[in-house]
């Protein structure tokens, strides 16, 4: 189901079940409430009727209902019983007759007998009993209470107070009116949700087609719904992905574009070897052909490595070997990189300089990566007879290195994105070197952050957790 039908099923249940938990109870408790107090008062005026009517008349009438002064007489007793609220009072015999009555019509009369089947329980050890509310043919609503007399007549007769239920036609008049009030909070909710809906159920339909133009074509424009609630959190992640997506496919083709031009240089050497070596062995085979051929070989072997470190290189970033750990000297390792890269040190005239110790706990293959990498970028930084220092520094928890130089240094705008996979501004390589970097450090649940300021030099700076001793 749609989210719009299911918003409009949701106000429309809880308004349902709303005005049915409120209203039903509210009908029964009101009717009830008013029933009671017109009960109470309809017992109140037979036993009061009870005890103050004549005995003498009373026998007397229900021996011989024919005698039209003993029946005046206890109708002018009767007439002291019509106070407020009761509309009539009547002495019956058990089988219906009449025997005097004051207030009755003669249409109420005449559905006495309904009333009557009520009292069939007087005279079994009932002293009263209540009617049911009944509504008589011209639409009023009535209640009736009764009592037997005891005269000594057998069986005794029925003193019957009639009492008008008028609280029935306001209640009724309150069930329609809650009946409109229902449609129309239904008509209101419905017209609500429905504006609800639509604001809710655009934006999210807008940022459906968004994604699926994202799908399409990941260079698509971006929406910006102009919203600062949770939809327009939505968008605005939608939109960072979307740029993150963008940036990652454009980095992927600068590294396939790096890729292929740092692979297309050996290969073309690789040919132009074969070709003189093809050449030469077309022209004979002589002492001096056959060290020619060794030197071509030499170097197509030199371009074959230089290709086969392209290609790990970009394997140790897309699938990182599993980490070794076990305790290590930093400064042993900075030794190690500076014993293989000193011909390079001395050919510009690098002043290099180490100091400090420290152990961590790490893998060295990955970490002697970390160092190689760094030292690197600062001999590519550094012009000749520039400066290298490596400091190591032990602290409570933590390894403090820093690789300074005085090279040429970083911009502001180049810092944020060196240690993007991809990113480079070197005339040679791939983008890869610091990538990997960082996610070594990260990997050892280090840190490293970069100084720099162009002209002045670069201090990169690397903390390790520290292996404890």
């Amino acid at each position: 189901m749609k989210l719009r039908p299911r918003i409009l099923s949701l106000v429309i249940g809880i308004l349902a079940v709303s005005f049915l938990a409120l209203s039903v109870p509210l009908y029964w408790y009101t009717r009830s409430a008013l029933e009671d107090e017109l009960d109470k008062r309809l017992l109140s005026i037979t036993g009061i009727g009870a005890q103050k009517l004549s005995k003498d008349l009373l026998l007397n009438l229900a021996k011989e209902p024919a005698l039209p002064t003993v029946r005046s007489l206890l109708e002018s007793e009767l007439s002291a019983l019509l106070v407020d609220g009761v509309e009539g009072v009547a002495i019956y015999s058990r089988d219906g007759v009449e025997l005097a009555k004051r207030g009755l019509r003669e249409s109420d009369h005449a559905q006495i007998a309904v009333l009557l089947q009520s009292f069939s329980l007087l005279g079994n050890n009932v002293e009263s009993v209540v009617s049911e509310i009944y509504q008589l043919s011209g639409g009023e609503y009535f209640k009736a209470a009764a009592t037997a007399i005891d005269v000594g007549a057998n069986p005794p007769p029925i003193l019957v107070v009639w009492g008008g239920a008028q609280f029935m036609t306001v209640i009724e008049q309150i069930v329609g009116s809650i009946f409109w009030i229902v449609i129309i909070s239904v008509i209101v909710a419905v017209s609500l949700a429905i504006v609800f809906s639509r604001s809710l159920i655009r934006p999210v339909m807008q940022l459906s087609a968004y994604t699926k133009a994202i799908q399409k074509n990941i260079y698509s424009d971006t929406i910006d719904l102009g919203r600062t609630d949770e939809f327009g959190d939505l968008n605005r992640s939608l939109v960072e992905m979307h740029t993150e997506i963008r940036q990652n496919e454009q980095s992927m083709k600068q590294l396939l574009s790096g890729i292929a031009h740092e692979i297309k240089n050996p290969l073309g050497g690789i040919e132009i070897y074969t070709g003189l070596m093809e050449d030469s062995l077309s022209g004979g085979t002589s002492q001096e052909a056959v060290n020619e051929h060794r030197s071509y070989l030499a170097k197509i072997t030199k371009e074959l490595y230089h290709l086969k470190q392209i290609v790990l290189e970009y394997l140790d970033y897309a699938r990182p070997a599993r980490s070794k750990l076990e305790p290590l000297l930093i400064k042993e390792i900075f030794e190690d990189i500076h014993r293989l890269l000193q011909s390079e040190i001395r050919q510009k005239g690098v002043q290099y300089s180490l100091s400090g110790k420290g152990t961590v706990l790490g893998d060295e293959s990955k970490l002697r990566r970390v160092f190689l990498n760094l030292l690197k970028n600062s001999l590519e930084a550094v012009d000749k007879e520039g400066v290298i220092s490596v400091s190591i520094e032990s602290q409570d928890s933590k390894v403090n290195i820093e690789v300074a130089d005085n090279g040429r240094g970083i911009s502001e705008g180049e810092i944020e994105k060196i240690f993007d996979p991809y990113y480079t501004t070197q005339d040679k390589g791939y983008g890869l070197g610091l990538a990997i970097v960082k996610n070594i450090v990260d990997e050892m649940n280090g840190t490293i952050i970069v100084k720099s300021k162009e002209g002045k030099g670069t201090k990169f700076i690397l903390r390790l957790p520290r292996k404890a001793e």
